[in-house]
């Protein structure tokens, strides 16, 4: 039997595979809910956590501040395995305005339904701009995250763009 955290862990990819579809086939005005289809770029969920702030240090040879979260993908059980994934990771308000992305190329492959953790994924942080001032002001609660894929190279050699 699992544990309760693996079990409540297995609950929460479910449910981001279940939000990444239900917001990729978001319905337009008048359309019924299961006319729309389900873009294939969208079936990359993803989970953010531990957000951090890192600030130079000098002593340390770091001169630049950095913010960094940890990310997790999965890939839905209706999709072919992937052997890399460009991408781009949206940060969203809680009305789903995108106010922040990053480009990600995943080199890891990728299966259905499995989990792939990357710690540390994060940014040169600049106090000028807006959008930096936002993710690091902002908590992860308060935040929408998705991941739209770009283009995929699937394990059986084929390549797909979703631009």
């Amino acid at each position: 039997m699992n544990s309760l955290e693996e079990r409540v862990a297995e609950l929460e990819r479910r449910l981001s595979l279940l939000e990444a579809r239900a917001a990729a086939s978001a319905p337009s005005v008048g359309a019924a809910f299961a006319e729309q289809p389900i873009p294939l770029a969208s079936l990359i969920a993803v989970t953010i956590s531990n957000k951090r702030y890192d600030p130079a240090n000098p002593s340390l040879g770091s001169f630049e501040d950095h913010v960094w979260f940890d990310c997790a993908y999965t890939l839905s059980t209706d999709a072919k395995p992937t052997r890399a994934v460009k991408g781009t990771l949206e940060f969203a308000d809680l009305f789903g305005e995108i106010r922040f992305r990053i480009q990600i190329t995943l080199n890891e492959s990728l299966t259905p339904g499995k989990s792939l953790a990357q710690p540390g994924i994060g940014f040169s942080y600049n106090q000028f701009l807006p959008e930096h001032q936002w993710i690091l002001g902002t908590d992860l609660k308060d935040m929408r995250c998705s991941f739209s894929v770009l283009n995929a190279l699937y394990t059986d050699g084929l390549t797909e763009s979703f631009a």
